[in-house]
């Protein structure tokens, strides 16, 4: 699978699911490194199971995956039976002739297939192994299975977010995943590093909880510097006022605002509401605090009168910091994001009978060209032939014996859950906010392709 990719060269061997280490993988195999994802017909990646292209069920359902197909485009695909001893033998040779070994199932798992660093680097002396799991190898909760809803509330990141007085909140993403997917990243480009100059291998361990704690130190330095546990005030700011969430014009369109000066301040009050700029209550930034819940009703009435991207356009022009609130088609179709070539056109393998899409790219741009053309994402066992017989040097013998013994797999034979609503059921009942029936050809008609 050559390439011109920063990470040309590098071949990663990735045994996980979900999110955690495939959205790691994916960012490494975007810079151009070789990702050999395995996967298990008897126990698929439950992304593999739910959210189809078009919501189609029919056929190879399980190839039209939407959210397994943009974590693992550019991958090759290997589907192996480890509970078959020649199909975890196979596994044993290909990390032998590999530079990462990527995993994101428990330590359990891990002892159960002798997939340990102690053992692996016996197979191979230079190895890097990262094991990302809820929280950590060591420690009580080291056996905890996870989840990003459980990992993020241990993290300590919900029991600061959420309205006053009210519970901790949680978004709806599992933010543990792709806060741990990205320093796995920064970790294994620190052991690669470190091996290009000593020659030795390395154990990255990542907890997902830990991962999260680390963007939040506030909250505890707070306590440990002051003896203050955080409280929860919504969209506020303890020390910026105002600092908020505001309703616009239209269903469900909000703008975020906040004045870090007097300057920012002044551009906003003489914008909305001029009126009110000798009002003592809000003439500091520490009256407005005081008096922020009145001064967020008196916003929200103005700005309700509002487009929000078109206020947003105005308060930057005007140096206050603001945010229009953009849902999923939003982003899809937003000028700045176009203009910037964010979105990559990916196409998909044709059994999967999905056109090409545009996919979320690589957040960071470099000076020079870090990858091709984006790659599809694999059908299931696309590449089990290519690995096994060109990688691993298997006779047509002995993979069809390794098929016979169920070793290998090429399909899935589990049924995944019907649509059994509508879409049209859906948006009146609110799951979801709204539908396009004509979604493929305003795609196709955004993004010429």
């Amino acid at each position: 699978m050559g390439n011109n990719g920063i990470l040309s060269g590098i071949r990663v061997v990735e045994l996980s699911q979900l999110i955690a280490i495939p959205y790691a993988t994916k960012l490494m195999s975007d810079m151009g490194a070789e990702t050999i994802r395995l996967e298990s017909a008897k126990r698929p990646d439950a992304y593999r199971l739910s959210d189809f292209y078009d919501e189609r069920l029919d056929g190879d359902y399980w190839n039209r995956a939407i959210n397994f197909n943009e974590q693992n485009r550019n991958k090759l695909g290997l589907a192996l039976e480890l509970d078959n001893n020649n199909a975890l033998d196979q596994l044993y040779d290909l990390i032998s002739i590999s530079d990462v070994f990527a995993c994101n199932f428990t330590p359990r798992v891990m002892k159960k297939f002798g997939l340990e660093y102690d053992n692996l680097k016996k197979i191979k002396p230079d190895i890097i192994v990262v094991s990302s799991t809820g929280y950590g190898h060591s420690g009580p909760w080291s056996s905890f299975g996870a989840i990003g809803f459980g990992t993020e509330a241990a993290s300590g990141l919900s029991s600061a977010t959420g309205y006053e007085d009210g519970p901790p909140a949680q978004p709806e993403i599992p933010y543990p995943d792709y806060t741990a997917a990205e320093h796995t990243v920064f970790a294994l480009m620190a052991a690669i590093i470190h091996r290009s100059k000593t020659g030795e291998g390395q154990f990255i361990e990542v907890s997902q909880s830990e991962c999260v704690t680390s963007t939040i130190p506030e909250i505890i330095l707070d306590y440990t510097a002051n003896k203050n546990v955080t409280k929860r005030i919504g969209n506020s700011h303890p020390e910026i006022s105002p600092h908020g969430c505001y309703p616009c014009k239209g269903r469900d369109k909000w703008i975020t605002i906040a004045t870090q000066s007097e300057k920012e301040w002044n551009s906003l009050v003489n914008l909305l509401f001029p009126e009110i700029v000798t009002n003592t209550k809000f003439d500091s930034n520490e009256s407005r605090i005081v008096n922020r819940k009145e001064l967020d009703e008196l916003i929200s009435i103005k700005t309700m009168e509002w487009d929000n991207l078109e206020l947003m356009e105005i308060l930057q022009g005007r140096g206050v910091s603001a945010g229009a609130v953009l849902n999923g088609k939003e982003l899809l179709f937003n000028q700045h994001l176009f203009e910037r070539n964010f979105f990559e056109i990916v196409p998909h393998q044709p059994q999967s009978q999905i056109p090409k899409l545009p996919y979320p790219g690589k957040p960071w741009k470099m000076s020079k060209p870090t990858q091709g053309n984006m790659k599809p994402p694999p059908s299931f066992g696309q590449h089990n032939e290519t690995i096994l017989k060109n990688y691993l040097g298997l006779s047509n013998k002995s993979y069809q014996e390794l098929q016979d013994q169920g070793a290998i797999s090429e399909k899935i034979d589990i049924v995944a859950k019907e649509i059994i609503v509508s879409r049209e059921e859906r948006a009146k009942e609110g799951s979801v906010y709204s539908y396009d029936p004509n979604f493929k050809s305003t795609i196709k008609s955004y993004f010429d392709i």
